[in-house]
């Protein structure tokens, strides 16, 4: 699944900042979002609190009005499932860890209802200390809708990935496992639905006459 396009130009752009020697990443202080011009509205920034604390901000502007959906201050696990909770934490501690990138396609609903396919781009930053803590991440449409907008924000949940690929970004690859969720549950229909709608009485006869 090679990087092209607007995931391109953010992995060209990462290899590009300055790193103290030896460094595996770069730190999230010389990352300048005007330098990321057409991609600033795609880009997110997480925050590594703890294992189940990602912190999820955009990045490069103060004013929410930009945004269709502000985001900023959410943990990420608030927006995964409980089946998929263990995948998602090993997934973020395989991106700052090893460190390594991740590029994966999934299915999203958008905010009017309907699917996409959506792909994505996970690199890591450090902070000033030179802990790996950020991830910086970019999501794009693989179609893009007809009346989408470029600031049609993308919060994914990772509930329906159809492939993922880490990227060797000096460290090696990380040995991931990954658990296979239990599938859901499907719904089922209340025993006779159609009864509420039914008479509770029976129904009368041809020859019964009934007062006005």
């Amino acid at each position: 699944m090679p990087v092209s396009g607007v995931l391109g130009r953010l992995l060209e752009y990462w290899h590009t900042l300055p790193r103290e020697a030896g460094a595996a990443m770069p730190r999230k202080c010389v990352l300048h979002p005007t330098d990321l011009h057409e991609l600033l509205p795609r880009i997110s920034l997480m925050k590594r609190i703890d294992r189940y604390d990602v912190q999820v901000s955009m990045i490069g502007t103060s004013q929410d009005a930009l945004w269709q959906a502000p985001m900023a201050g959410i943990n990420a696990f608030d927006l995964t499932t409980p089946n998929m909770r263990e995948n998602t934490a090993r997934l973020y501690e395989a991106i700052l860890d090893q460190p390594s990138g991740v590029q994966m396609q999934e299915t999203v609903r958008r905010r009017t209802g309907d699917s996409a396919e959506v792909e994505s781009l996970y690199l890591p930053l450090a902070d000033d200390d030179g802990t790996p803590t950020f991830i910086i991440g970019c999501s794009v449409y693989l179609k893009q809708p007809r009346y989408g907008r470029i600031n049609d924000r993308l919060m994914l949940d990772h509930q329906k990935v159809s492939n993922l690929e880490f990227l060797d970004l000096g460290r090696g690859k990380p040995q991931v496992t990954f658990e296979k969720p239990a599938p859901r549950p499907r719904p089922e229909p209340e025993t006779r639905w159609w009864d509420r709608f039914m008479p509770s009485r029976p129904r009368p006869g041809s020859d019964e006459y009934l007062d006005a």
